[in-house]
């Protein structure tokens, strides 16, 4: 994996730049002073606990068999809600 050494000014003038070769994978390490940071992509299920993930797992498998509702008016929202 690629990584790249920037200074904070670099980085501020140039956020999305960085931010985008994050996202692809790059290591940034942005040095200030005699400190060092590393910006690195995390995805969102690395930050969720074990329930969370689970329901929304089980979620996406229900979208994927058609277990959906499709509600197209406030009055089918009302009864979808009320039937819960």
């Amino acid at each position: 994996m690629d990584t790249i050494e920037l200074t904070t000014t670099e980085f501020r003038q140039n956020q999305k730049k960085f931010l985008d070769l994050a996202a692809q994978g790059v290591s940034i390490l942005i040095c200030r002073g005699k400190e060092l940071f590393l910006l690195n992509r995390v995805s969102i299920e690395s930050r969720l606990d074990d329930e969370t993930q689970r329901k929304i797992n089980q979620a996406r498998e229900e979208f994927k068999t058609g277990e959906t509702a499709t509600i197209n008016n406030p009055a089918e929202l009302k009864t979808f809600l009320e039937s819960l």
